[in-house]
Order: structure tokens, then C-alpha cells, then sequence
């Protein structure tokens, strides 16, 4: 299989109450991750915590060529190429955040990275830590299209070329203060996270 999928759910009586898709990217050691859960309970938190520790540990082989150079007798040199299996680890997490709320949690909670909101941060004077969902929607705009009529929205939609567009976050799992936070994330999630 060229990039590895695989669902992780959180199942409370025999159904499945939360999941994550999850992609192998092995070009660049990623994974990357899309959710879909009930807002508010803390599943989506937790199910992201929980794949990002999991993550580092999950192997994956790639083949890589060899070449070989021997000399004989004669001076003369022959190449031989061979493949062979070669060990990965996840190295990072990619999501493609469709709302604020999404962007808050894995700028805030997960260390998410992206170069133009990370500017925008710093211009601004924001702290990570700290960032508002007011703050997150000054970046990544979520119109409001509740009450234009179908051509409306669609003559929106034209002549907004980023509506819709996820915005790609990047969570480090090389960081050890990433994995910090991650870590912590987890464990007052568990405390806090509302069962059915």
C-alpha cells in the first residue's frame, strides 16, 4: 500500500461516537488526520491527543535503492543495484483545518504551526498559548452565508477564492515541548471530557 489509512474511533456501546481518519504520507514521514465528532464533549481532543502519542511509534517501511561498486581483475567496475527495507517513524501530524474552532484547538492545545498564521500571530503580539477564538477567526474568516439565496452564495463563493480553503497546520512530533503539551492536553481532557 503506497500511504497507509486507518480510522481511529472512540465506541461507547458497540457505535462508533467520534473518529479520525488517518493517511500515511510516506514522502514526508506525515500523517495526516480529519475528524468528525459531537462539538462539545471533548472527544475530537482527546482522539487527536491520543493519535499524536500513538504516531512517533507507528512504523512504516520504505525501499531505498542501493548501489554497489565493485572492482575485478580487470580494473573494471560494475554497479549493482539492490533494494532494501528501510524503518520510518511519524515525524509529524498535518491536518487541513476547515474552521477556526479546529484551528484554535490544534494552534492552542497541539503546538500547530502554519508560516502565514504564525506570522500573523507574531504581528499582532498574540500568544500561542493564549490565542481567542476572536483571534483565530481574525486570520481564518468563516463567512456567514446562512442568509444569502443559492445564487448569492454561489456568486460569494466566486469571488472569494480562499472560501472553503482548509488551512494546513503542521504539528511537530520531534518538539519535546510539543509532546509536552500534547501530553498535558490528554491527561485534562480525560478529567474534563463529558461521557454519553
Amino acid at each position: 500500500m503506497i500511504n497507509p489509512q486507518f480510522v481511529l474511533c472512540l465506541n461507547y456501546d458497540d457505535n462508533c461516537i467520534s473518529s479520525i481518519v488517518c493517511k500515511i504520507n510516506k514522502k514526508n514521514k506525515s500523517m495526516e488526520i480529519s475528524s468528525k465528532t459531537h462539538e462539545g464533549k471533548k472527544y475530537n481532543t482527546l482522539l487527536r491527543s491520543a493519535i499524536m502519542l500513538v504516531a512517533p511509534l507507528i512504523k512504516y517501511n520504505t525501499s531505498s535503492r542501493s548501489v554497489t561498486r565493485s572492482r575485478s581483475r580487470s580494473r573494471t567496475r560494475s554497479r549493482s543495484k539492490s533494494r532494501r527495507r528501510v524503518s520510518n517513524n511519524i515525524t509529524q501530524i498535518i491536518s487541513r483545518s476547515i474552521n477556526p474552532i479546529s484551528s484554535l484547538l490544534l494552534v492552542k492545545y497541539f503546538g500547530a504551526k502554519n508560516k502565514d498564521l504564525d506570522k500573523f500571530i507574531k504581528d499582532n503580539n498574540y500568544n500561542r498559548d493564549e490565542i481567542t477564538l476572536d483571534q483565530i477567526k481574525e486570520f481564518q474568516q468563516e463567512p456567514n452565508t446562512d442568509e444569502l439565496t443559492s445564487s448569492e452564495e454561489l456568486e460569494f463563493m466566486e469571488n472569494n477564492e480562499n472560501y472553503g480553503e482548509p488551512l494546513l497546520l503542521t504539528v511537530s512530533l520531534n518538539d519535546p515541548s510539543v509532546i509536552f503539551k500534547i501530553e498535558n492536553t490528554f491527561n485534562s481532557t480525560l478529567l474534563k471530557m463529558i461521557c454519553p
